[in-house]
């Protein structure tokens, strides 16, 4: 009994004393992060390269997910949302911009109570109205300010916009309180987005799963309305920090409406600039609707209900309705990325899997695999540089959470040519070894879906829903292409390492429905180098040698690949 009391008093001083420690941590965390933003600002040479800013953000940001809730993440938070400010100064790419925006917003969101909650929305405010013009929107958050923080430092200024900014005041709300959703139903809480030439990618988060349904409104060159696109959540509401409209102009998208059109409903509609194609599907873990839409071409139009225009689309399923608008047929065709000359690689991401919050696979001793996956990725990414004399881009540099689909919108973004996540693998048989490469696609192997369901933070039974969904993904997805990078990358794999190791067992390229590959708009692949579930290949992993050859092995892979290309685009 005295042996128990001990026991429980010991378990309550390390509970009482796990927070101050991780609060520590965090505030060393955070006094490194200012730091390194002072270096950048006092460096004019550092601040003409994308990189070194976003290395700062990638440190306030792993600040905010060490002690979440705590006044030195809220400090965090608006010093990430300042560096993304001041790389827009710097870039004038309005993502950026938009990126600042979203993360002040999370701020005023998840620390109210901080004394830099009216900063926040006064800094969004400011980049709505003078960055995208969208002085209804910067009027809403304006109110918000003298409406929670009357007596605070930004009130005052905050009324003076507010009566600048009068016409574009929004209509009095109605006397009855907006709906809201029902009871267990699901909330939308933001709006997330990353623009490219051509391509924009939108993430709906929401609390949890919902029922959806999309469809397209042709452009009418009677009434003079654009293409629209929206999105019917049933069961859902929209949090009342959400914008009703969020100004995008990216040459693609004009902006995105959020709207309550019937009880337990949320409409997200988006207002097209140009529209050729379109893909939505569902991510887990936390949920959340992805939004792919493509422009140039003629409009897919992927529903011929002449009512359309009047009515809301009939309750469906989201997978349901996403294989019945699929067209009959898509062939399937080689591609050329389009920012290449004479088939030469341009830009390729490295992609270094799982990171911050998400460990990956845990080895035999306690290795990680976010560690072993960037330090393999940093290696890659410097020799592809060396041997292609290309741009190469880590999706991140740091020990970092990236939600997977911000992995291939970064990707597609930047305008890469080749897409490559580094893995490592990890079996509940611990003699299991080798190396294997992967590309999206159906997939009936129970193996693959299994090593999915790993990398995906899912069950198999979400990765045997995630294959209906592939049956449209795949009509626009570069599987050609990336079948074969996986081939010639898994051929030079085994034979470059086979002659500096002995058991390197060839797993084989392999098919499977992979989250992070899912939207890529160039040749993807995802690599598992060798299984840190077992203890021979845990210490390769670990060893800086092996990370240098796996990189050169690639390499060669990639090369051939590209020969490949460069031959084509001769013909």
């Amino acid at each position: 009994m005295r042996m128990f009391r001990i026991f429980l008093i010991f378990s309550a001083l390390c509970a009482f004393c796990a927070g101050p420690v991780l609060a520590a941590g965090a505030e060393q965390a955070y006094k490194k992060a200012t730091e390194s933003h002072q270096r950048l600002m006092n460096s004019a040479k550092k601040q003409q390269h994308r990189d070194q800013w976003l290395a700062v953000l990638d440190r306030f940001i792993a600040v905010t997910e060490m002690a979440p809730g705590s006044g030195t993440a809220a400090d965090a938070l608006f010093m990430a949302a300042q560096t993304c400010e001041g790389l827009y100064g710097v870039s004038w790419v309005k993502n950026d911009a938009r990126r600042a925006v979203e993360l002040y917003l999370n701020l005023a969101r998840q620390h109210a109570e901080s004394s830099l909650a009216d900063d926040a929305l006064s800094r969004a405010a400011e980049i709505e109205e003078n960055v995208f013009k969208g002085k209804g929107e910067a009027y809403r958050l304006y109110a918000q300010i003298v409406e929670r923080y009357p007596q605070g430092d930004r009130a005052a200024v905050a009324r003076l916009r507010l009566n600048a900014l009068s016409a574009h005041a929004p209509p009095s709300p109605p006397a009855t309180p907006p709906v809201a959703a029902a009871r267990g139903g699901s909330e939308l809480t933001g709006l997330r987005i990353w623009s490219n030439t051509g391509y924009t990618r939108i993430v709906l988060d929401l609390t949890r799963a919902a029922e959806f349904t999309a469809n397209v409104l042709p452009a009418d060159a009677a009434t003079g309305s654009e293409p629209r696109l929206y999105v019917d959540i049933a069961g859902s509401a929209a949090s009342q920090l959400l914008s009703e409209v969020t100004t995008v102009e990216d040459g693609l998208l004009r902006r995105i409406r959020t709207g309550v059109p019937g009880e337990n409903r949320v409409r997200v509609v988006f207002d097209l600039v140009s529209f050729g194609d379109y893909k939505v599907f569902p991510l887990e873990d936390p949920y959340r609707i992805v939004v792919d839409i493509t422009g140039s071409g003629a409009p897919e139009i992927r529903s011929a209900d002449p009512e359309l225009r009047s009515l809301p689309p009939a309750p469906q399923d989201g997978i349901g309705r996403i294989l019945d608008q699929a067209p009959a047929e898509r062939p399937l065709k080689i591609h050329i990325p389009e920012g290449q000359k004479n088939g030469k690689l341009r830009r390729i991401v490295v992609d270094a899997g799982h990171g911050g919050k998400d460990p990956g696979a845990v080895g035999v001793s306690g290795v990680l695999e976010k560690d072993v996956t960037l330090a393999m990725a940093k290696v890659l990414a410097r020799r592809l540089e060396q041997a292609f004399g290309c741009e190469v881009l880590l999706s991140r540099n740091g020990d970092v959470y990236l939600p997977l689909e911000e992995r291939t919108g970064f990707a597609n973004k930047v305008g890469a040519d080749l897409f490559i996540s580094i893995h490592a693998n990890a079996s509940t048989n611990h003699n299991a070894y080798g190396v294997e490469t992967y590309y999206l696609n159906f997939s009936k192997n129970e193996q693959a879906m299994a090593v999915a369901a790993r990398e995906n933070g899912t069950t198999l039974k979400q990765v045997g829903d995630l294959e209906l969904i592939l049956f449209d993904l795949m009509a626009n997805s570069k599987i050609n292409e990336s079948s074969r990078l996986a081939a010639e990358i898994q051929k030079s794999l085994v034979e470059k390492l086979g002659q500096h190791y002995k058991n390197i067992k060839d797993l084989g390229v392999r098919q499977g429905p992979f989250h992070v590959l899912l939207g890529a708009t160039m040749p993807s692949v995802l690599v598992e180098a060798a299984f840190l579930s077992n203890s021979r290949e845990e210490g390769r992993l670990t060893d800086n040698k092996f990370h240098e050859r796996t990189a050169d092995a690639i390499i060669s892979g990639v090369r051939n690949f590209a020969n490949a290309l460069e031959m084509m685009a001769a013909r």
